[in-house]
């Protein structure tokens, strides 16, 4: 290999890596990187700011996202015999926030212009066929009409670690946007835990602005998701009957079979579970799910606890759900997310369901004096305020 010319890279924009392993190393290589003369340990690539968004696009393939995070990176305009480059290197960040910003450049755009909008998915009372309340779903618009959904704005946010600017931005923006509907409909509204943990404060603002937007707040159900991640976190349990008391609805996400129904509810007890999809999708073809299913449905009640079953999307799965007496369904087989709220009731016969019949419904939905809210005849709910401990003792 024919020597450096450290004198033509002595002005130029050079990144720096310390890689984590030899592994690492080895990919850099590949990708053009270069030892320093100096300091060996140390890998260099003299690059232009298109050449940046390129290398870290590659390095983002190639280096695992561990390795990223262990390798240390920074920039310098410094000549490649400086003395000072290990003063430099004392500044140096981890790979990985230097890769994901780049990755994620179009998500810090969406948060900068605000162009995040929602979508509404249906959710249908299984019994009546009503639609009882929508679920607002996050999509998003880039550069040249770009869309993003809402599982890329959740990963973004995660991998950019700016989960708590991401869902005060959309719950803010949400409500916004129920608010000029001037309607009387609920909205389940999702919420990451650990964002309202860290700044309690903000939810607190979203309950000034309901009323401000002249909302109610029996219109709003706050959707946990990725609550198993925080079982055991006290915060959660304080927040939730805070939450309560100002008139919202809790509901969480994601219920799968994967988790103990009493370890779930140990620390608090929310007014509505959703059953994941995962459990629900195919569950009247297997026993398996159809256990977990009615054990699910079984301990809720118990508690007073309303079941939603999300992703129901077959026939079959359809019927399964409604004749078992889960409380209510949401899906692509029942209703698609859309830009403005469906209020036609389930068509039984276009669905190719038996007809409902006139009589009760099925006994596991005749016991609504234990539910958090009622079903008013509008499709909309009223609070029935009772304490998680409260509930219990009934």
């Amino acid at each position: 290999m024919s020597p450096i010319d450290t004198s033509v890279l002595s002005n130029s924009f050079k990144l720096i890596i310390q890689p984590h392993n030899p592994e690492v190393k080895q990919c850099l290589h590949g990708l053009g990187f270069q030892n320093l003369p100096n300091i060996p340990q140390l890998l260099y690539l003299a690059v232009t700011d298109q050449q940046l968004i390129e290398v870290c696009l590659q390095i983002g393939q190639t280096v695992s996202d561990e390795s990223q995070l262990l390798s240390r990176c920074f920039f310098t305009r410094s000549p490649l015999n400086s003395e000072g480059l290990l003063i430099e290197f004392l500044h140096a960040q981890p790979l990985s926030a230097l890769t994901a910003s780049i990755k994620y450049s179009w998500f810090f755009e969406v948060l900068i212009n605000q162009t995040l909008f929602f979508k509404y998915q249906p959710v249908f009372n299984l019994s009546s066929g009503n639609v009882i309340a929508h679920e607002c779903l996050a999509r998003a618009t880039g550069k040249n009409g770009a869309a993003f959904s809402g599982k890329q704005l959740v990963d973004a946010a995660l991998s950019s670690r700016c989960v708590h600017e991401f869902d005060e931005l959309a719950r803010k923006t949400c409500l916004e946007a129920i608010a000029n509907f001037n309607t009387e409909q609920t909205f389940f509204i999702n919420v990451l835990p650990n964002a309202i943990i860290q700044n309690p404060q903000a939810l607190a603002q979203n309950f000034q602005q309901v009323f401000d937007l002249g909302l109610r707040p029996q219109q709003i159900v706050f959707e946990l998701t990725e609550v198993e991640a925080l079982l055991d976190c006290p915060e959660l349990s304080e927040l939730v009957p805070w939450i309560r008391e100002q008139g919202f609805g809790i509901a969480v996400d994601d219920l799968c079979g994967n988790v103990s129904f009493d370890h779930y509810f140990t620390g608090f007890y929310p007014d509505l579970i959703k059953l994941d999809r995962q459990l629900v999708h195919g569950c009247s073809q297997h026993a398996l799910q159809q256990v977990l299913i009615k054990s699910f449905l079984h301990s809720a009640h118990e508690l007073g606890i309303l079941v939603l079953a999300e992703g129901l999307e077959d026939i079959a799965d359809i019927e399964f759900c409604r004749e078992l007496g889960v409380d209510f369904g949401q899906g692509y087989g029942l209703g698609m997310p859309e830009l403005t709220l469906q209020e036609q009731p389930l068509n039984w016969s276009a669905l190719d369901l038996p007809e409902l019949l006139s009589g009760d419904p099925p006994a596991a939905q005749t016991t609504e004096s234990r539910s958090w809210f009622n079903l008013s005849e509008s499709g909309s709910w009223e609070p029935k305020l009772i304490a998680p401990w409260e509930r219990l003792e009934k």
